[in-house]
């Protein structure tokens, strides 16, 4: 988790972050864009979801959205009804996604491409990035 942490701060951005009371893991982040709109929250288990979340984190007009993105790794959670209460703060939530996780290695690329691109989706159909290059589902 940690190098997470370190390529989100590398990269700038208005990135908070998000750790848990008991020990300072980090388990989120929002990525504040540059023009007010719509909220995106977007939740997973395990390596698979890190994955898409650094994927996400890659995107270098990723600061340039409109609006936010909270992206939260729910195993990271040491206790999950005092670490959520941290980001109570959060505000209007216009759209939750729920990441999908496979349980075989087989096709665990796919499904990570699948995640990614469902994100991007919901970002274009709320008006949060243009959309030029998203997959239809």
């Amino acid at each position: 988790m940690s190098n997470w942490h370190t390529f989100a701060a590398r990269e700038g951005g208005n990135f908070e972050v998000f750790t848990t009371q008991t020990t300072g893991s980090i388990f989120g982040y929002r990525i504040v864009g540059t023009k007010v709109g719509p909220q995106v929250v977007v939740a997973g288990f395990c390596d698979d979801a890190k994955d898409v979340f650094e994927r996400l984190l890659a995107i270098p007009t990723l600061p340039w959205l409109r609006g936010n993105l909270v992206l939260i790794l729910l195993d990271a959670l040491d206790d999950i009804g005092r670490d959520i209460s941290k980001i109570e703060s959060i505000g209007h939530i216009d759209r939750t996604i729920i990441l999908t996780q496979n349980s075989a290695d087989e096709g665990a690329e796919k499904l990570k491409r699948e995640n990614f691109n469902m994100i991007l989706r919901a970002c274009a159909e709320l008006g949060m990035i243009s959309g030029r290059g998203v997959t239809s589902a």
